[in-house]
């Protein structure tokens, strides 16, 4: 490790599973230790994910085991920034974006910046407040879509000036795409986190519509959060018990996504979903809702179909034409795979921030 390291810290509200803790996973995975040091501290508790960021070398802690409010705990955080020798602050969302940057100008940190990983922006009035404060005092405003970025300039008033684009990626070397084409029975996987935003109650509902006129025809849900017991009620009053398969949160979902014809995700906000990104990566077709960053990743007709959110007659109408064609299918899991491959490689958005870094650390400290 050269003397000369550029420490950063990523600020989050907890390393629980999730599509934005994974990324910063995957920053700090790639990073080029060589010339940055990574860190992260989390706001609200440490989460499921710690060990593996530890077990790459990268320290986490945790300014909740500090007590005190919310002006208490920037006070903390400043000091612990300060204490680590942070050059950097990279916030992720709404609550770390409010709390690490200012904290970050309390501790003269040279460099602050962050990323939307979502439609997300403070509701409060207190809270909007602050945020254009947060957002005047970072030197880069990051969108994980152009929708997000949207959100920057055109929702909070940021200066569009500062505003760029890094979307997700997933490593392709994790996704080796199968030898033969799939010819086992036609099955749709879900992968997502079990809560209001992902809509699992649209996808059972439409599921539900599939089975009536396709009664071979199953899913696989993956995931686990807050609205487990409801799917699990919903499942049973609609009488899917045959044909949903819940795996609850896996390590790995590779096995899984080698089983299936295609992936369906039915949010109703997304930023650029990682489980969308994986299946692409793992030769899928995709059913998904178009909102958020979902049509800046699917292409409508070509890698997969696009839907209206919360209508579930639509979404089983587009599980229902995937299933039946099996030779699009196959299709559009070849170019799913290879638009991957042409955007949404980790490799190319891990360069893409430590070039943001560099630049705007020569700027901030000079």
């Amino acid at each position: 490790m050269a003397a000369s390291c550029i420490t950063v810290v990523h600020v989050v509200a907890s390393l629980d599973i999730g599509g934005l803790e994974q990324v910063v996973l995957d920053l700090v995975k790639h990073t080029d230790r060589t010339r940055f040091v990574p860190r992260v501290v989390c706001l609200e508790n440490r989460g499921a994910l710690t060990r593996r960021f530890t077990d790459l070398g990268v320290p986490v802690d945790c300014v909740a085991d500090m007590p005190g409010g919310a002006v208490r705990r920037i006070v903390r955080l400043a000091h612990y920034l300060r204490a680590v020798g942070a050059d950097i602050v990279h916030a992720h969302n709404v609550k770390p974006h409010l709390h690490g940057v200012l904290a970050a100008g309390l501790a003269r940190v040279p460099v602050t910046l962050s990323t939307k990983h979502g439609r997300n922006s403070p509701t409060r009035t207190i809270g909007r407040m602050v945020n254009r404060v947060a957002c005047r005092m970072c030197s880069d405003l990051v969108g994980v879509s152009a929708d997000c970025a949207a959100i920057w300039h055109g929702v909070e008033s940021a200066n569009a000036r500062k505003v760029s684009v890094i979307t997700n990626g997933v490593d392709l070397t994790a996704f080796p795409l199968p030898l033969h084409p799939r010819t086992h029975a036609p099955r749709a996987v879900s992968v997502a986190r079990l809560s209001a935003v992902k809509d699992p109650f649209t996808l059972l509902l439409a599921m539900r519509l599939v089975l009536d006129r396709e009664p071979a025809f199953r899913l696989d849900l993956v995931g686990d959060g807050p609205l487990r017991a409801d799917v699990e009620r919903a499942i049973a009053g609609l009488r899917l018990g045959d044909a949903v398969r819940m795996h609850g949160a896996l390590d790995d979902v590779r096995p899984v996504l080698g089983e299936a014809s295609f992936f369906v995700l039915s949010s109703t906000s997304e930023g650029v979903s990682l489980t969308l990104l994986e299946a692409m990566a793992a030769g899928l077709p995709i059913v998904a809702t178009r909102v958020g960053g979902n049509p800046e990743v699917v292409e409508h007709g070509k890698t997969g179909v696009l839907v209206p959110p919360q209508a579930p007659e639509a979404l089983a109408d587009a599980m229902l034409w995937m299933l039946r064609q099996p030779g699009a299918r196959e299709r559009m899991g070849r170019l799913a795979r290879r638009r991957v491959e042409d955007r949404f490689d980790v490799r190319r958005t891990v360069a893409a921030y430590e070039q943001l870094y560099l630049r705007a650390f020569r700027s901030g400290v000079q």
